[in-house]
């Protein structure tokens, strides 16, 4: 910053003021003020960009998207791709490789291939053992955690002697990939116990499914925002200081895609010692079952829950559905008040959805919904704080509370 210095007995800057006029003598020491403001912004700019590994998460996770292009503390390539057959499955071959559910939500993951040439990686061991189970799912299934902390390898430890499960899931799919899979890759196992991992954005991914293969066509969406102006807009790519302090004032990053702005999470509430981040748009629109994209996904997953009834039958084994909650729902005593009833009733609609499938189709059902909300009523953290996967904790609970209902309903008993 500039400092004015002193010449005999008078300040500098009462010395260069002399002579002029009052207009000449404001329009200096603006100027004197506008170019400290330039010089305290460069360092703040410098700063922020050399100093972002120190920064709290959410405020680095910014500063990193403005100075290297991604949000990610490390460099990493998704071991996900999409397919026709599938929506998104995963490349075999993957040997323990860093991957992100959110910038902050960090894992490794190993992939193998069931037999040489099947072309679908899995997140499981090499088969060498008697099969109890296959699971089927997504990403809640496949589990955004390191793989020892993932409920399904933790469900096979709540039994003695152990179980041995396949895990079949696979991230970004939904009902009718789920009941492909089991066709393609579980019936050589013909496992005694299927157990079938749902979320309430499968209806929405079977929707997604069939756009991609141009069963259905696709069904526009309204427009997320408005622009700002250019100069916002342009400050909001380029600035990191911008970037932090709107981060900072507002509580969120906009300067994203439309897209990715469906994944900012406006709301946040405190458990404990943690933060919860909730209410983001895609799950408003992907679980809201008055959407007709979501009522036509439905449809398909009905129909694949019909199919894997019948496929399991042919060799006498038994078909149970596990449906994951939104933490929305589950904090729904913090939520709610928050994001408004009428937020939360699009979730549960895709979970309503579900149970009346559970009827129709007489499926054996779980849902974890009443004991994860009495954990969360005591200040138990069970889902990530950014991301709406559960975290290892509430991996290891799911996997208890299954176990135990399992054993209650006489499945799998040694």
């Amino acid at each position: 910053m500039l400092i004015p210095r002193k010449i005999g007995g008078m300040n500098f800057l009462d010395e260069m003021m002399l002579g002029l006029s009052l207009k000449q003598k404001v329009a200096r020491f603006a100027g004197l003020i506008l170019i400290n403001v330039v010089i305290v912004l460069i360092f703040l700019e410098v700063g922020l960009r050399l100093f972002t590994p120190v920064l709290p998460e959410q405020l680095a996770t910014v500063a990193r998207r403005i100075s290297t292009g991604q949000p990610y503390a490390q460099d990493w390539t998704p071991a996900w791709q999409t397919n026709p057959d599938h929506y998104w499955i995963l490349k075999p071959g993957i040997q323990n490789e860093l991957q992100y559910g959110s910038p902050t939500t960090p894992f490794h993951l190993t992939t193998i291939e069931l037999w040489v040439g099947g072309g679908v990686g899995f997140r499981t061991r090499p088969v060498d053992f008697f099969v109890d189970a296959v699971v089927v799912g997504d990403s809640f299934g496949m589990c955004f955690t390191e793989q020892a902390d993932c409920w399904v390898e933790q469900l096979a430890a709540q039994f003695q002697p152990s179980l041995g499960i396949v895990n079949l899931s696979q991230p970004v799919t939904g009902t009718t990939s789920h009941g492909r899979i089991l066709a393609n890759f579980g019936v050589p196992l013909k496992p005694p116990l299927v157990i079938w991992q749902f979320f309430g954005n499968d209806f929405n991914d079977d929707y997604g499914l069939a756009v991609l293969r141009d069963e259905v066509p696709e069904i526009a969406e309204e427009t997320v925002s408005q622009p700002d102006a250019p100069i916002v807009e342009w400050l909001r790519r380029n600035s990191v200081a911008y970037a932090v302090i709107e981060t900072v004032f507002t509580g969120q990053f906009k300067g994203v895609s439309d897209y990715d702005k469906l994944f900012i999470k406006p709301y946040a509430v405190t458990i404990g010692n943690d933060i919860l981040q909730f209410g983001a748009g895609y799950e408003q629109q992907a679980m809201d079952m008055s959407r007709e994209q979501n009522q036509l996904g439905l449809r398909y997953s009905q129909a694949a829950f019909q199919e894997a009834q019948t496929l399991v039958q042919t060799w006498d084994g038994q078909l149970i559905v596990v449906i994951i909650p939104t933490r929305e729902e589950v904090y729904a005593h913090l939520t709610a008040p928050i994001m408004g009833e009428a937020a939360l009733a699009k979730l549960t609609s895709a979970r309503d959805a579900m149970h009346s499938l559970c009827e129709e189709l007489d499926l054996q059902c779980y849902d974890p919904l009443a004991d994860f909300t009495k954990r969360a009523q005591t200040g138990e953290m069970l889902y990530f704080a950014d991301d709406m996967h559960l975290n290892p904790h509430g991996n290891a609970v799911l996997a208890e509370l299954l176990a135990a209902w399992l054993k209650e309903k006489n499945i799998l008993q040694h």
